[in-house]
């Protein structure tokens, strides 16, 4: 699973960065929910489009045989758009379902980019994520399914993870997808 970890980290990163630029400073609209429980305790998010930015919190990327997806929840309760933000980042193998999960990965950013986070890659266990329904290749490509991950505190995007600090992250998504330029 370590193949993909670099990428996955780099595409998180990147959204973030970008998403939070984007996200504060233009009209959003909600085009998908994401419902989890982090730890025992519940969660609800949204996945926004920023149709004047071109751009969404769940996006679909293709290239060659494989499809990237990034699902991106913010919670609308918060005090700011970019805390409380639950991701879920697959690669997929083939443009047609059924599809081959290559890799996944869920992250948890309870205060935003500048404060500790919480990722499953180094957890020592695989991340499950199931589509019950996946819409890839129409003109409204979407996104339902379940997800169920352990994710560990890390300080840095490049520290090491604390093994001793990790959640238990179980949910829900569904949301349209916005094909990414």
């Amino acid at each position: 699973m370590k193949l993909f970890q670099t990428p996955i980290l780099t595409a998180i990163g990147l959204t973030l960065c970008v998403g939070q630029a984007a996200l504060a400073q233009t009209d959003t609209t909600p085009v998908g929910a994401v419902d989890a429980t982090i730890d025992g305790m519940s969660y609800s998010g949204e996945t926004l489009d920023v149709a004047s930015e071109g751009t969404s919190t769940a996006e679909l990327r293709s290239f060659g045989p494989m499809t990237s997806i990034s699902i991106q929840a913010h919670d609308p309760k918060a005090e700011n758009i970019m805390h409380n933000v639950l991701g879920i980042e697959v690669s997929l193998m083939g443009s047609e379902t059924p599809v081959s999960i290559m890799d996944a990965s869920v992250s948890w950013w309870p205060e935003g980019m500048r404060s500790p986070f919480y990722l499953s890659e180094d957890s020592g266990t695989a991340p499950e994520i199931v589509f019950d329904t996946l819409s890839l290749e129409n003109e409204n490509p979407a996104a339902r399914g379940s997800f169920s991950a352990v994710v560990c505190r890390k300080e840095g995007m490049f520290s090491d993870s604390d093994l001793n600090d990790c959640l238990v992250v179980d949910g829900r998504f569904d949301t349209a997808l916005r094909k990414a330029d």
